[in-house]
């Protein structure tokens, strides 16, 4: 044997490996399915909150992480949330409502002028109800409320056999096809009889992506916006920076975001948006599931959104049957680059056959109504009609 090497047979460390090995590999499994930002939010402050003359927040991580390697993610990340301040608040100034959170240079501000409110915090949103959110909103809660998940940006990598079109030009085509996409819809629902009034979206803050493109359907159509999103995005919506003044000795951005806001703080900020926003839309209100990363498909659409508030969800693959243009539903090492491809890939049915009955058979024939031509378009109409007809806004 060579001098320092050990061939010692060790048969009883062996077997524990191996009586082991299965549990452990699925510990490091449900730590791996943690979304991104998440998974960096939690070790960022692990970082920093982790102090030898403070061993009560050691325990606390120590159990958390427990839970989280056994694929409790919400239940850990609540038990963590006790033993930590709050590192995102607001402030009343003089220009609006200003947003500041732990590690940003300078605060958002909503103006004061407009329809921007501050709903509150969603501490608990899983105390959360769908009528209390809108009700902080606008007073009353909207018969048909959508959703829109997906991606922030479509890069020319993702694109099956490669794309010449940049970044930028394939993002916009994605913003255009997800706000193309819902205008017929809207259009047939008020051809009908509802109201701007009785439609509500919900959204988040970030100026890209579905996010942009849910805005201008809003903007467009004049339904009722609503955004929800963890105070880490809040600094990535449309605004404008100011200078520095004696209120605010870094500058600030100033806010161009008309619309109420639910926000999410802290270690569970990710979970809770997404679960947030499950609630927002509410039971039996449709999801438009527009292509999405891992994040959109392992917790918005795999956990918060479709399990927990009874929503409904619609997969459609909008740069595939917009464009020709192809995302694969997973990438070389496996990850989901397209969860709309990816649930279409593994369900055993067509998620839209359900609707189809209802489409063609009760909803009015009017002129608009050819107007619907992808099955997806034809769910969330159905969706939202017979929500608006269960309330007496529509079908009369």
């Amino acid at each position: 044997m060579v001098k320092g090497l050990s061939l010692l047979a060790e048969p009883n460390t062996f077997k524990n490996i191996v009586r082991t090995g299965e549990t452990l590999s699925k510990k490091t499994e449900n730590l791996k399915n943690i979304p991104i930002t998440q998974k960096n939010i939690l070790m960022r402050s692990m970082s920093e909150d982790l102090d030898p003359t403070k061993p009560e927040i050691t325990e606390a991580y120590k159990t958390a992480l427990n839970m989280i390697e056994d694929g409790k993610l919400e239940e850990g990340l609540a038990f963590i949330k006790p033993f930590k301040p709050n590192e995102a608040a607001i402030s009343e100034t003089s220009l609006g409502t200003a947003v500041m959170a732990k590690g940003w240079s300078k605060p958002v501000i909503f103006p004061k002028e407009g329809e921007f409110k501050f709903v509150g915090w969603a501490d608990k949103p899983e105390e959360i109800s769908t009528q209390d959110l809108w009700k902080g909103a606008y007073g009353y809660v909207p018969s048909a409320r959508m959703g829109a998940v997906g991606n922030s940006n479509i890069k020319p990598e993702q694109v099956k056999g490669g794309c010449s079109m940049t970044k930028a030009e394939l993002s916009k085509k994605y913003e255009d096809a997800i706000q193309d996409f819902y205008r017929p819809i809207v259009t047939y629902l008020k051809d009908n009889g509802a109201k701007s009034e009785d439609i509500g979206f919900a959204f988040a803050h970030s100026d890209c992506g579905v996010d942009k493109a849910a805005r201008g359907i809003v903007e467009e159509h004049g339904i009722k916006g609503f955004a929800t999103t963890p105070t880490e995005y809040t600094q990535y919506l449309r605004g404008k920076e100011i200078p520095a003044s004696e209120e605010f000795p870094n500058g600030a951005i100033i806010a161009d975001f008309p619309f109420p806001t639910v926000l999410t703080r802290n270690v569970g900020q990710i979970v809770d948006y997404a679960h947030t926003y499950g609630k927002m839309v509410g039971k039996d209100n449709s999801i438009g599931i527009y292509g999405g990363g891992k994040h959109a498909f392992v917790h918005d659409t795999g956990t918060a959104l479709l399990n927990k508030d009874g929503s409904r969800w619609v997969p459609v693959d909008i740069m595939k049957d917009k464009f020709g243009i192809e995302i694969p539903a997973q990438n070389s090492d496996g990850e989901v680059i397209n969860a709309s491809r990816n649930i279409l890939d593994n369900i055993n049915s067509n998620p839209h056959e359900q609707y189809k009955y209802a489409f063609q058979n009760y909803l009015p024939n009017t002129q608009s109504k050819q107007d619907l031509t992808h099955d997806g378009q034809k769910s969330i109409a159905t969706i939202a009609y017979t929500e608006l007809a269960k309330a007496g806004k529509i079908g009369k």
